[in-house]
């Protein structure tokens, strides 16, 4: 009697085959879902980190270029058109031959990427290539070429010269060979912004400026003596004697602004630099890499309404156009005051996620009139464009 419930027992135990597959699928079907969830999150993640990363980068990119744009033209209390009308004194250099980065009279010059403009359609590379001069229209200068990680073909480049925003006082003026230049120095010694190697130096007052390379600096009192030797072909006198009291010192910055392919072989925004290190008779140019992800970038320049034979601009941009129709300014010097007339700049650029992001924004990203075919490589791409005021070129100052 026992022995038969323990066999019922036992034989009531388990699943049937039927039950069992029911339950397989059941599973299935609950996993299948889990994974397109996941799926769908994994997507949506990688979209919305790329959607980031191209506003983070076209962001900061246009913060670069619209802080030095702004700068153009400065050159102490007034700008170079001022100086220009002023006569005189004017804007004086001492650089044998005035040599291109140290062409101060032209503190704005850009170059056309050839294939490029309104109207125009052309395939956006997955992999940009370094250029040769004749990409561009003026054709690029030597001295933009050659530079490790140059800039790759298809993208405008431009040049800016400025003074730059923090000067400081003279304590001291002494004319003569060599002519000693003095700052005023803060309570922890010589003047930040004048600490270090760096050796390219603006003088201005309100009636004229002169860019000039120290011959030496003196670390503690901050002294600059100016011998007619390096890059400068004589010491500041005559009608550069800066001994009135007005006078401010800054550094002279020269830099140039394109589009290169980082050591990683993607493309960015990217910054030059010429320097000189005090009493050297020789520039070094200094790249620096600022925002990845930054694919091409167009130009455009709004001109004053004024004639170029009128003394003083309007403040009023009537015509924009592109660096090509401008000119290039250091090989033919008619075409300086057609840049001074210069008033306000047209910024675009194309901005693409540092990792593919799983979806293309669009097929084709229009730059300033000019049509883009991205290509298929699943990054997510935005277009940025803005337009900045010369400040220092509006009304003549």
């Amino acid at each position: 009697m026992i022995r038969s419930i323990s066999r019922s027992r036992y034989g009531a135990a388990g699943l049937s085959l039927v039950e069992l597959m029911v339950a397989i699928l059941i599973g299935s079907i609950l996993m299948m879902g889990l994974v397109q969830v996941f799926a769908a999150s994994r997507t949506a993640y990688q979209l919305s980190q790329g959607v980031a990363r191209a506003q983070e980068n076209g962001r900061f990119a246009m913060d670069f270029l619209l802080h030095d744009l702004r700068m153009v033209g400065h050159s102490g209390c007034v700008n170079d058109q001022a100086l220009t009308m002023l006569g005189g004194g004017g804007i004086n250099q001492h650089f044998n031959a005035a040599s291109y980065p140290l062409r101060f009279d032209v503190s704005l010059q850009g170059y056309e990427a050839n294939g490029t403009g309104s109207g125009v359609e052309i395939t956006l590379p997955a992999a940009g290539v370094e250029g040769a001069g004749t990409d561009w229209t003026p054709a690029l200068p030597a001295e933009l070429l050659g530079i490790p990680n140059g800039p790759i073909a298809g993208s405008d480049v431009i040049v800016l010269r400025f003074l730059a925003p923090i000067g400081t006082t003279l304590s001291g003026f002494a004319a003569g060979s060599p002519a000693t230049v003095t700052p005023t120095v803060d309570g922890a010694g010589v003047t930040r912004e004048f600490a270090g190697t760096r050796s390219l130096f603006g003088l201005a007052d309100c009636q004229r400026a002169s860019i000039f390379q120290a011959t030496t600096i003196n670390a503690t009192t901050g002294a600059i003596t100016v011998a007619g030797n390096g890059l400068n072909t004589s010491t500041l006198g005559g009608l550069e004697n800066y001994g009135g009291g007005q006078a401010v010192l800054y550094r002279a910055e020269t830099v140039a602004y394109y589009v290169a392919l980082n050591p990683e072989g993607a493309p960015a925004l990217y910054r030059v630099r010429w320097e000189a290190a005090p009493g050297v008779n020789a520039l070094t140019r200094t790249p620096e890499e600022l925002v990845e992800g930054i694919e091409t970038l167009q130009i455009m320049y709004g001109r004053d309404s004024a004639p170029i034979t009128d003394p003083a601009p309007t403040g009023y941009m009537s015509t924009v156009a592109t660096a090509d129709a401008l000119g290039d300014p250091v090989a033919d010097n008619t075409k300086i005051q057609g840049w001074r007339r210069v008033g306000a700049v047209q910024l675009g650029m194309i901005a693409r996620s540092t990792l593919p992001s799983a979806n293309n924004s669009q097929p084709k990203e229009s730059v300033l009139g000019t049509r883009f075919v991205a290509p298929d490589d699943k990054r997510y791409r935005a277009t940025y464009e803005n337009t900045v005021a010369l400040r220092n070129r509006m009304f003549g100052n």
